[in-house]
């Protein structure tokens, strides 16, 4: 089995020239074999006899110092060659990896794990090194160095050469079957890889939770089941290519053996001169040198294409969005953000929301709110075209929202989330990543309308104060009020709160809600809380349940229906109640 893979060939472009180049030079290396082969045959042929000349014996060695200058230089070459193509590869391969990563939006993200990521750009792209520096030049030569030779010695012995080229050919499908069992171990190898990559990261990242409950042997055991299972494949890759080693060797040995026979017999009957049963024999083994070499690397260029299959799974997601600026407006022409009959369902999922209308006025505060699983977060996400209606439409400013670019939305509607990421950097740097231009003063005052200048005043450096991996030193407070400023610093005049305060404490929650009721004067606020008590000054607040709203209406209003919302503010007051009294009594 020749391993051409067409994605590998595909990711390739930026660096074929790298790999032709190879090519030639093993060509080149060639040529010098063959030319050393005759100089020596030449001189061994006929030293016996003293039948050459000093003027022949001279050109002969001339002939094999060229020779050997040449194939020097050669191999100085292929070396260099490689270099520069695995140099470029990685470079190449990474670039369009990490770029494909970026263009990822939230819709995305669900489609490609951390651990495969990691093993794509990672390990996966130095596993490829070998299929593209080794085993794609050697394929290629693998073809024409048998051809060459066979013209060399076509009329020096051509049973011979018939005999060697035969060899040559037969080899291929012994290597196929053994290349066969190979794959689908190395496909198992990289199933297993990403498996334990994934649980030891998760073992980390929950190292915390893993020890509170005493469960830190339980995930050992299973870390160590992983771990094993994946030693076993390798051996078993091992076992299968060791075996495959053994068959090629013997076929190439047979060959060799065969054409020596031939050429012996032929030169002992005086059928063919010493001289040429001399080059036959030296260069018999370059019929198979290319083959052997390849069988070595052929479990590396499998493994390469195992982990070309999990890369182009990144690369072949559509991060493509619809963008239709001639669709039809609303013909209301409301002003604020208006959801008409919407609907939408996650992939393999019963459907999250269904007929979904839904009015939120500019300038005012509206809060959606429901049970856990009821759609509220789907609708928050849809608001900033995370994902799109399947049915319906979603209306901006009396435009269909998708004929504005994600982009362009996300500059005038912007989100809160539960947990708002900190990147490891300085304070300065997580705030200009809402607003590029925004100045010293911007960034001071967004820190005072969040209550943090003071804190920030206090930082050793200010606001270049680093902030630790992934913000470790602030607290979970201090992180949701640097995603609030964040929002201011973008401008945008719409934002989204979903469930903002759910992973604070109790004082920080406060402040966080003062700071949310201050910007209602100058902001259009949507607001997703588990909390109903810190939404019952909105405008208007929506119920969801079951991905339908059931009712909606102000406070007041929901409280005389006596439907779902009065129940789940009721329910939220006793339990509320409840703690209150298990602290007293605590």
């Amino acid at each position: 089995m020749i391993l051409i893979n067409k994605t590998l060939l595909a990711l390739s472009k930026g660096f074929r020239g790298w790999i032709a180049l190879m090519v030639v030079l093993k060509m080149v290396i060639l040529v010098g074999i063959t030319m050393f082969a005759n100089s020596i045959g030449a001189i061994l042929g006929r030293i016996n006899d003293l039948s050459i000349t000093n003027e022949e014996l001279s050109a002969n060695i001339i002939q094999a110092l060229i020779a050997s200058v040449l194939m020097l230089v050669g191999e100085l070459l292929v070396g260099e060659a490689e270099y520069y193509c695995t140099a470029k590869s990685r470079l190449t391969l990474r670039e369009r990896i990490l770029g494909k990563v970026m263009e990822l939006d939230v819709r995305d993200v669900d489609a490609i794990g951390a651990s495969d990521a990691i093993n794509a750009a990672v390990d996966g792209i130095e596993t490829m090194q070998v299929y593209y520096n080794q085993y794609l030049p050697g394929i290629v030569y693998s073809f024409i160095a048998p051809i060459y030779l066979f013209f060399n010695l076509w009329n020096k012995s051509s049973l011979a050469a018939l005999v060697l080229l035969v060899f040559s050919i037969v080899i291929m499908p012994v290597n196929a079957l053994i290349s066969r069992k190979i794959f689908v171990l190395k496909q198992e190898y990289w199933d297993g890889l990403s498996d334990l990559t994934s649980y030891y990261l998760e073992s980390i990242n929950g190292l915390v939770t893993t020890e509170l409950f005493n469960r830190g042997e339980d995930r050992e055991a299973t870390l160590f089941g992983k771990a094993k299972h994946l030693g076993l494949v390798v051996i078993n890759i091992m076992k299968v290519n060791f075996l495959g080693v053994g068959g090629n060797e013997f076929f190439i040995n047979a060959g060799i053996f065969t054409s020596t026979l031939i050429v012996s017999i032929q030169a002992m009957k005086g059928e063919l001169p010493l001289t040429s049963a001399l080059i036959v024999l030296l260069l018999s083994y370059g019929f198979f040198s290319a083959f052997r070499k390849l069988h070595w690397i052929s479990h590396s260029a499998l493994m390469g294409i195992a982990a070309a299959q999990n890369i182009s799974r990144i690369l072949d997601i559509d991060t493509s969005i619809k963008v239709d600026p001639d669709c039809p407006e609303d013909p209301e022409g409301f002003e604020g953000i208006k959801l008409d009959n919407v609907s939408f369902s996650y992939k393999g999922r019963d459907s999250v929301l269904t007929g979904v209308n839904m009015k939120i006025r500019k300038g005012e505060t509206t809060a959606i709110v429901g049970e856990s699983g009821s759609g509220k977060s789907t609708v928050a996400n849809m608001l900033l075209r995370f994902y799109d209606a399947q049915e319906g439409n979603i209306y901006f400013r009396g435009k269909n929202n998708i004929s504005y670019t994600p982009e362009e939305l996300r500059k005038h509607i912007i989100m809160v989330p539960q947990f708002v990421y900190i990147f490891s950097g300085t304070l300065r740097e997580n705030l200009l990543i809402a607003n590029e231009q925004a100045t010293e003063e911007d960034m001071r005052d967004a820190l005072f309308q969040v209550k943090l200048l003071d804190w920030a005043d206090t930082l050793p450096q200010g606001l270049d104060t680093p902030l630790g991996d992934a913000g470790s030193i602030l607290s979970g407070g201090q992180r949701q009020k640097i995603g609030i400023a964040r929002a201011l610093l973008s401008k945008a005049e719409y934002i989204v709160f979903d469930e903002s305060t759910s992973s604070v404490d109790e004082s920080s929650e406060q402040e966080i809600w003062r700071c949310i009721n201050g910007l209602a004067l100058t902001r259009t606020l949507i607001i997703i809380s588990h909390r109903l008590s810190t939404i019952r000054n909105a405008d208007n607040i929506y119920v969801l349940e079951k991905g339908k709203i059931c009712e909606h209406g102000s406070h007041d209003e929901l409280m005389a229906k006596n439907g779902l919302y009065s129940r789940l503010v009721e329910q939220q007051n006793i339990l509320e109640m409840m703690g209150e009294r298990s602290l007293a009594h605590g």
